[in-house]
Order: C-alpha cells, then sequence, then structure tokens
C-alpha cells in the first residue's frame, strides 16, 4: 500500500532492489589494454553470467587474450602464441564464452536461413551421358 502525503528524505534516499546484480569490476593488477578488455567482456555479457567467484579466471583470460593479441604477428614466437591461444580457448570454455556454450543446439537449425544450395550432384551438366 502506498503511503500518502510527501515523501521522507530517508525514503528518497534509501536504496532499493533492483534486481539486478553488479558487475564485476577490473582488478587493479590488469594493464590499461587489458582493463579494455575486461570491461568490454563484461559489458557485452549478461549482467547474470559472471559472478565474483570468477573474478581470478576471467582475469587470468583477460592476460591470455592480450598476450595472445601481441603475440600474433612476431614470426619467431609462434609456439608461445599457439599456448597462448590454446590456453585462451580453455578458458572460454570454462568461462562460458564460447558459441556452443551459449546456444541449445536444437535452436541453432531453426536459425539459419531458409536458403537451399545447389547440391554438386543433382548438378545437371556434371551428371555422365549415356549415349546409345
Amino acid at each position: 500500500m502506498r503511503n500518502r502525503g510527501r515523501k521522507s528524505i530517508a525514503s528518497l534516499t534509501t536504496p532499493r532492489p533492483t534486481g539486478k546484480s553488479p558487475r564485476l569490476n577490473p582488478p587493479a593488477c590488469l594493464t590499461t589494454a587489458e582493463r579494455a578488455l575486461f570491461v568490454e567482456l563484461i559489458e557485452s555479457t549478461d549482467e547474470r553470467h559472471f559472478v565474483k567467484s570468477d573474478l581470478p579466471t576471467l582475469t587470468c583470460y583477460v592476460e591470455v587474450v592480450a598476450l595472445a593479441q601481441s603475440l600474433a604477428h612476431k614470426s619467431k614466437q609462434r609456439a608461445e602464441w599457439r599456448e597462448a591461444v590454446k590456453l585462451q580457448m580453455a578458458l572460454a570454455r570454462s568461462l562460458r564464452l564460447t558459441v556452443q556454450s551459449r546456444t541449445d543446439p536444437k535452436t541453432i537449425g531453426r536459425r539459419m536461413p531458409d536458403v537451399i544450395l545447389e547440391r554438386p550432384w543433382e548438378d545437371d551438366d556434371m551428371s555422365p551421358r549415356h549415349d546409345n
């Protein structure tokens, strides 16, 4: 039931639950580039996707992404780049950032466009001709 009359200052300043959980903040140990990646990742996902216990894994993921990006164009460090990418993929899976973890396999087919592609085995020009 609503209160009648003017609202008190206490009722105006009391925080009210909105149902939204606060988003994670980047830790201080991250560089500027890593911090930007962290914020971009947090803002691109649902607010309920990450919880406070994900922070160490998420921090590790952001550091590995930055490392893989820095090693990508260095031909002498190809082995290190490969290892960084493997670790990046493993962390992405554990954080459920991959496409497979975000979608239900049954709905992927429904999202496909209704385009009928030509099948090479049904092409009339390619079929063998039998001359009698």
